[in-house]
């Protein structure tokens, strides 16, 4: 019997989601001036947030529901690739405005948090262990 998830697994998970859902609402909550100054229809920008919603939240599930170690590293690129884009808020808040900056930080931040849970010792562990104990 496997030992149950620990709990910096499940704060993974749930940071991942709760970030990605943030995102998905901040887009939404401003398509039309993102529409705007990107020069595209509303439809196209909200493909941007789910399509990375769809690798985030699927990579995450394939780190705590199917314990594959190996799916962290491909998150933690992604999460690296954020937190690179945090230099782009100063521009993003003159071209959008500064809530959608704002939660778009918060969104990258909370990420960041989810991505050092999933590396911490105890969730490393947990990953290391059998699926069949």
């Amino acid at each position: 019997m496997t030992d149950p998830c620990p709990m910096t697994i499940r704060l993974f998970e749930g940071g991942v989601i709760l970030s990605q859902l943030m995102r998905i609402a901040n887009v939404a909550a401003n398509m039309g001036a993102m529409a705007i100054a990107l020069e595209i229809s509303t439809l196209q920008v909200m493909i941007g947030p789910f399509a990375n919603a769809l690798v985030a939240i699927g990579l995450a599930l394939v780190v705590s529901r199917g314990r594959q170690p190996i799916a962290r590293w491909f998150l933690s690129v992604i999460i690296a690739l954020d937190v690179i884009g945090i230099g782009g808020i100063p521009v993003v808040a003159t071209m959008i405005g500064m809530p959608f900056a704002i939660v778009s930080a918060l969104a990258i931040l909370l990420m960041l948090a989810a991505g050092v849970l999933m590396w911490l010792p105890a969730s490393s562990a947990w990953l290391k262990q059998s699926k069949a104990d």
